[in-house]
This record gives C-alpha cells, sequence and structure tokens, in this order.
C-alpha cells in the first residue's frame, strides 16, 4: 500500500495476526497496519495524495506456489483521499481527508440567542446557509484571502446596534453590550457581505435587506429571539439574517471556531472548504410555518 507522491515514505506493514493461511478451510482474520509520513512540507505547499494498494500472495497447488494469486488492486479515489498542507498552520503541518466535510455544532448552552439566530436563518430561508440536508454548505473564507471584516461592515456597520439596533435588546450584565449578529458568518462566501465578484453566493446591498431580529433575556438563562417589528415583516425570500443582541453571545458563539473547529490542530480548513453547522437542540422545532415559534428547553 503507497501513496502516489514522491513526497511520502510508506513503512513496512505491522500485522496483527497471522499472514499465513492453512489448507482446509482456515478463515482466521490478519490485520496489516501501514503507516505514512508526508515529508513535502514548505511554506505554501498543499499536496493531493492518492493511496494505491495491492493484496497479494501465493497459493501452494500441491505442486509448487503460484505468485499472486489472489490479487486485488485498488485505490482510495475519492472518498479517502488525503490533503496535506502547512498553510492551515506554517509550524504544523499536517493531513486531512479531503473529502470529509466536517459539521460545526453549536453551543446552545452557551450562547442560546445566537443559535436561535442561525437555526432560524438556516431553516427558514431558501439558501439555507449551512443545511446539509438541504446541500447548502458554509464555504470557509480565510483571514489570508479577503477580511471578513469588511463583509461584516456590510451586514453590521460600526456602532448599528447602539443606533439602530432594537431598544428591547437585553446584555448579560453591564459589563456587556448590545452588537450586531449575521448569519451566514461574515468569514464564509455565504456571507450577505461577500461581493458576487469575489466568489460571494448571497451578496446584499446593506444589512437592511436581510431578517431583522433581535435578542432579550426574561429571566437567568431564559432568552427569546424575536422580530424586529420596527422593521417590515420578513418575506422569507431574504438570504441573511441581522440581529440584535449581547455582544458576549454574539462573539463567543463563534470564539471556539477558529481555535478548534477550523485550526491546525482539526480540521485543517482552506481557502473553500465547505463545512456543515448544526443545532440538534432545535431537531424538534417546525420552520415551515409563516410564523415560526419554538421553546427549546434550558439546557
Amino acid at each position: 500500500m503507497s501513496p502516489r507522491s514522491p513526497e511520502c515514505t510508506t513503512a513496512a506493514p505491522v500485522w496483527e495476526g497471522s499472514n499465513t493461511w492453512q489448507p482446509k478451510g482456515d478463515l482466521h482474520a490478519a490485520y496489516a497496519t501501514f503507516n505514512h509520513e508526508w515529508t513535502g512540507g514548505t511554506a505554501t505547499k498543499i499536496t493531493s495524495l492518492q493511496l494505491d494498494w495491492t493484496i497479494a500472495g501465493t497459493v501452494n497447488d500441491g505442486a509448487g506456489e503460484i505468485d499472486n494469486d489472489p490479487q486485488w488492486l485498488g485505490n482510495s479515489i475519492p472518498d479517502f483521499d488525503i490533503r496535506c498542507d502547512v498553510v492551515a498552520s506554517a509550524t504544523s503541518p499536517g493531513c486531512v481527508f479531503s473529502a470529509y466535510k466536517p459539521t460545526w455544532v453549536m453551543n446552545f448552552a452557551k450562547t442560546p440567542a445566537a443559535v436561535a439566530h442561525a437555526w432560524l436563518i438556516q431553516s427558514k430561508l431558501p439558501n439555507h446557509p449551512g443545511s446539509k440536508a438541504a446541500g447548502r454548505p458554509i464555504k470557509y473564507l480565510p483571514a489570508s484571502v479577503r477580511d471578513s471584516d469588511l463583509n461584516r461592515k456590510i451586514i453590521c456597520p460600526d456602532g448599528w446596534a447602539k443606533t439602530y439596533g432594537n431598544p428591547d435588546t437585553t446584555p448579560i450584565d453591564t459589563s456587556d453590550t448590545a452588537s450586531c449578529d449575521e448569519f451566514a458568518y461574515a468569514a464564509s462566501y455565504n456571507s450577505g457581505g461577500m461581493p458576487a465578484s469575489l466568489g460571494g453566493m448571497n451578496e446584499v446591498d446593506t444589512g437592511n435587506d436581510c431578517v431583522q431580529t433581535y435578542a432579550s433575556r426574561i429571566a437567568t438563562g431564559d432568552w427569546r429571539l424575536y422580530d424586529d417589528i420596527r422593521t417590515a415583516a420578513p418575506t422569507w425570500k431574504e438570504v441573511c439574517g441581522r440581529s440584535s443582541m449581547s455582544n458576549y453571545q454574539n462573539t463567543q458563539s463563534m470564539q471556539p471556531f477558529s481555535g478548534t473547529f477550523s485550526s491546525a490542530s482539526k480540521y485543517r480548513l482552506l481557502d473553500k472548504d465547505e463545512y456543515g453547522v448544526a443545532f440538534p437542540e432545535f431537531a424538534h422545532c417546525d420552520a415551515s410555518k409563516v410564523t415560526v415559534s419554538c421553546t427549546v428547553p434550558k439546557p
């Protein structure tokens, strides 16, 4: 078994169980483990690898051995092809199965308002950003390609929440303040602020074109996401969402994403890599009605 790349080395197999079968009904199982090492890292290197394998042996027919019978040939295309890079982290080269599309599960226990907003927009709008069921993944936009703050300033201009956000927006405490949350995320090609000329999938002129909501805390740990009735009711044909909510809820909802999800230590997301976004606590909710109402129990 070997990769099709001169930048990889393959160690000899380590067998678990005998790789010799005796005649007349020996059906024991044996397993071979191959260790592959990528040695081609450079500052800008991305290498795609395909694994090839040959399973061969010899059979004693009584008069002598017949080589390579049985023999099976195969390769990893496409599900197990491997991509190696030092782009995600110049100090931590690594490899992933490039066909795999991970799923980001937002933390409802920590940031229920932000999760409710993302669920509503994903479930209700026709472009369903991040929905694996609808076949509409999020496309990752790394900072090295475009500063996602440029996307954000189209949907959430500086000071928008303070000046234009709903006055019933609730912070978590006196150290918190109102901020503007957008979905799909600014660091994605799905963002309404990403220009179509740069590959944006849902370009809008302004955040006013998005579904408008706000989040209020009714009691400790009890949050509500409301339609902002100061603006026109949503048509549910919009392609983005904008919500006025606690800055803590907004920023902390995505804080682990760059650290543990898209970083070199996890999925090594590169430009335009696709991933899903999930909210399991909302699985029982029905977004098919014109007016959406759903209660999720406190964690």
